[in-house]
Formats: structure tokens, C-alpha cells, sequence
């Protein structure tokens, strides 16, 4: 896995969600102590936070949590073209929501979404979102 100095985790603030950003963080600290991981309820993200980031994440339980409506608002108008990024879901329907948002900021997802109870390891996805 790649290194990255700055980890950004965005999450709806479900249990479940907050569990799973929890484990992609000890992967990175893990792989790189001096990383800074960032994870943020959705409720407490600002457009600043995505400024040093050199990866995101992003995770929701459902489909289109009150709580994203910002963090989509600014995914319409930002350039992320060439960040690689991850997302990680809680059904199908939810990891379909999450493709659709990023989509107009040009995110790299380069691995499939993590889906609760489809996805296997959260550490072995990790690793692949480079």
C-alpha cells in the first residue's frame, strides 16, 4: 500500500460506519505511524478538511443521510481528479449513493465499495484502495 501522509474519513455517524472508519484508520497508522488520520462525523466535516487530505473515505448506512446533504453540495463543485478514495457502505443501495455523489468530483476510487457483510476483511479492502 501506497503511502499517505493524510488521511481524510467521512462518516454518516451510524455504529456501524464508525466501526469501519475506526479499522480503515489502524490500517494507515499501522502502515505509516507518522500519518495523520483524520475521522469526522459528517455533521462535523468542513470543505477545509478535504484541502490536505491525500486520501478519502467516505461511509453511510444508508442511502442519502440528512447529515451528506453538504458534503454533497461540495462534491458537485470540487476537483479531487487524481485523489484516490474509498467508500464503504452498509447495503448496495448505499454504496450506489456514495458512487453517484463523487462521480462530478472525478475521486479515484480504485477498489470496489466496501459493503458491510458482502466485503470480507475492512483491512484487506483497505490495502487495495490506492
Amino acid at each position: 500500500m501506497e503511502t499517505k501522509k493524510n488521511v481524510l474519513i467521512v462518516t454518516d455517524g451510524a455504529e456501524s460506519t464508525v466501526k469501519v472508519a475506526g479499522e480503515i484508520a489502524a490500517v494507515f497508522t499501522a502502515a505509516s505511524p507518522g500519518s495523520k488520520v483524520k475521522v469526522l462525523k459528517a455533521a462535523d466535516f468542513v470543505a477545509t478538511d478535504l484541502l490536505p487530505a491525500d486520501i478519502c473515505f467516505f461511509g453511510v448506512e444508508a442511502p442519502a443521510p440528512a447529515c451528506f446533504a453538504g458534503l454533497e453540495q461540495l462534491l458537485l463543485h470540487i476537483n479531487l481528479a487524481g485523489r484516490p478514495g474509498g467508500l464503504f457502505a452498509g447495503s448496495d443501495k448505499a454504496a450506489a449513493y456514495l458512487r453517484r455523489i463523487v462521480r462530478d468530483s472525478e475521486l479515484r476510487i480504485s477498489a470496489k465499495p466496501f459493503v458491510a457483510g458482502k466485503s470480507g476483511s475492512v483491512k484487506a479492502w483497505t490495502k487495495t484502495v490506492k
